[in-house]
């Protein structure tokens, strides 16, 4: 009942208007005021487009996803040749795969409200402050993940409409109890044999190499010889961070803010009040309410009679109560009656609204206060800071781009036009950039073809951490293949290696034979008695080879050779197996929902493949 007299006090003019407001900032924030211009196509599927925005926002998610997996060791691992081009053709892939099944499900009816999405948004842990959903916070994160927020609503579309589809594959498969107990017989089998290995260090002395096979080997993996695109560049930087240092906020600054905003500061007076309402569409309501009246005058307890004749029920059961309400937060006649009320206890006439007859108590009351100016002057300077930064340095950005661009191909002018120092990098490539230019959006803009041919002064390159920017290339080395000459002994090396490795193979192919044909070889070898899948004491490779060989059907050694990962081979008998007891044991839950789980995942690898298959798809950049 209070929630209907509240909504009475409100035309509907006021909640339509109301209901719009909300609706654009939760849905349309200030995202779509600054977003266009045209978009780059890497890749068409079937009448589809995929961006290259795209491309590159799922491709830095995934750099920093192996950043943070492979922690220092990440620049060694993509400084490999070819590596980070090999996951930018993967995420490319993925992003192509994605939009096959969204377009599968909506071609075959699947869809996701709009409610559905408004809900998984609200839902998301870093949307929420103090358990609820903060639309500033959401607006401020997507801002720097460079998504709008209709961008980031299609996206939570997407993957929720293909969830559907791996909910939809998933659910019809299913693992067997005696499927679980085959895979634990496996797990618990142990197994005998013997290996030997044949190390690649000692046959390095035995490789020998001519000039053709070096010559040969740099002609075909010029790949691994390439030098990256390197530039140099200079560059003048406008940091908000800086500017809080140069700007001033005086006590007489904050005292005069502080007066000219005292509502801000002012707390309203509350009451908490009870009432009884008899509803005009009650038989005789005036009539009823002056027999309650009558009663409360007469020393009853408003409770008692508020249970007894009021027609608002949920309030009813509690005594009238309708908790604690402040000024023009109800119908103007019941706020004007409540607030009439001078002290505890006093009760009103009757009150008549548009709802019916009403008769209110004073329960309680807080009366409204002023915060000190004690209390809110570091508040209040920090925010008049922040103005005064926000203004000089859209004033100096402004002027930043004014004569830099005035002036194109010097940034002396721009940089003494707002107090700065141009700065000069050294070579550097995407993978080592400085610091203040390592963001993808300014390496984007950085290593533009037109930009580095021109060599003349960027637009202004705008950060997510509050950072302006205008480059200009002063030197630009290409990619390219080092001479012969200057990776010789990288060739050897590496040459020696593989001959290395080739000979030990060779070596282990030749101890097979001799056991094959002798019963044993003619070298020491280890024995394997009874290990498990799991044993720490061997090397995994030779663990794997073992599990992996089938028995032979006359009981003598099953023989294969390996090529290990350190470049070691070996070969690897297979003498016994030893099978598992698991009589009277249940399957394992949780093996069975890791089969089910598995039989899933193949099942839709499957399906994408297919749709793969069927699909028209045009890769529009190379990722070479």
């Amino acid at each position: 009942m209070l929630e209907r007299i509240r909504e009475g006090s409100q035309s509907f003019t006021a909640k339509a208007v109301l209901v719009l407001i909300i609706l654009t900032f939760a849905l349309a924030g200030v995202g779509s005021y600054v977003t266009g211009g045209a978009t780059t196509t890497v890749a068409e599927v079937n009448d589809a487009e995929i961006s290259q925005q795209a491309l590159e926002r799922a491709y830095e998610n995934e750099r920093s996803r192996l950043q943070e997996q492979f922690g220092d060791m990440f620049e060694a691992v993509s400084s490999q040749p070819g590596y980070m081009q090999s996951v930018r053709a993967n995420v490319l892939e993925q992003l192509i795969q994605q939009e096959l099944l969204v377009q599968y499900a909506r071609d075959h009816g699947m869809r996701v409200s709009a409610e559905r999405v408004k809900q998984e948004i609200r839902d998301i842990p870093a949307f929420r402050s103090a358990g609820q959903f903060d639309n500033d916070i959401y607006l401020m994160a997507l801002r720097n993940a460079g998504y709008t927020p209709e961008q980031f609503a299609a996206v939570l579309r997407d993957d929720l409409i293909r969830s559907q589809i791996a909910q939809a594959i998933g659910s019809t498969e299913f693992a067997l109890p005696a499927e679980a107990l085959a895979l634990q017989r496996l797990q618990k089998q142990t197994r005998s044999g013997a290996y030997i290995i044949a190390e690649n260090g000692n046959f390095v002395d035995q490789v020998e190499l001519s000039d053709s096979d070096i010559e040969n080997y740099y002609n075909d993996n010029q790949q691994q010889f390439q030098t990256p695109e390197q530039l140099k560049v200079a560059f003048v930087q406008l940091s908000k961070a800086a500017l809080y240092n140069q700007v001033e906020v005086s006590d007489e600054q904050v005292r005069e803010y502080y007066d000219g905003s005292i509502d801000q500061y002012r707390t309203d007076e509350e009451r908490r009040v009870a009432h009884i309402l008899i509803e005009n569409g009650t038989d005789n309501a005036k009539a009823k309410a002056e027999e309650a009246l009558a009663e409360l005058n007469s020393g009853a307890d408003f409770a008692d009679v508020a249970k007894k004749y009021s027609d608002d029920t949920f309030s009813a059961e509690q005594g009238g109560d309708l908790d604690w309400i402040t000024k023009g937060s109800m119908d103007e006649d019941f706020d004007n009656a409540a607030f009439a009320l001078e002290n505890v206890g006093d009760v009103s006439e009757i009150v008549e609204t548009s709802f019916g007859f009403h008769i209110i108590k004073l329960l309680d009351l807080r009366a409204g206060e002023v915060t000190p100016f004690e209390q809110v002057a570091g508040e209040i300077r920090q925010k008049l800071k922040s103005q005064q930064v926000d203004d000089k340095y859209f004033e100096l950005q402004q002027k930043l781009a004014e004569v830099s661009f005035e002036q194109p191909d010097t940034l002396e002018p721009a940089a003494e036009a707002i107090g700065a120092s141009v700065r000069t990098s050294d070579l550097f490539t995407r993978q080592n950039a400085p610091t203040a230019l390592s963001d993808e959006a300014t390496l984007n803009r950085i290593f533009n073809r037109d930009l580095i041919e021109e060599k003349l002064n960027s637009d202004v390159i705008e950060t997510a951490d509050d950072r302006s920017l205008v480059v200009r290339v002063l030197a630009h080395n290409p990619q390219a293949v080092k001479p012969l000459e200057q990776v010789r002994d990288q060739i050897v090396q590496q040459l020696r290696v593989k001959k290395a490795q080739a000979l030990a193979l060779e070596q282990a192919e030749a101890w097979k034979q001799q056991w094959s044909e002798q019963g044993e070889p003619e070298a020491d070898y280890l024995t394997l008695d009874a290990v498990g899948m799991d044993n720490q004491s061997h090397p995994r490779a030779v663990l794997r080879a073992l599990f992996s060989e089938a028995p032979t059907a006359d009981g003598s050694a099953a023989l294969t050779t390996i090529e290990m990962p350190n470049g070691d081979a070996a070969v690897v008998a297979l003498t016994q197996v030893n099978a598992a007891s698991i009589e009277g044991t249940e399957a394992n839950q949780q093996i069975v929902e890791q089969l089910q789980n598995r039989q899933s995942q193949l099942m839709l690898q499957a399906f994408i493949e297919t749709l793969v298959e069927q699909a028209s798809i045009t890769r529009l950049q190379s990722n070479d």
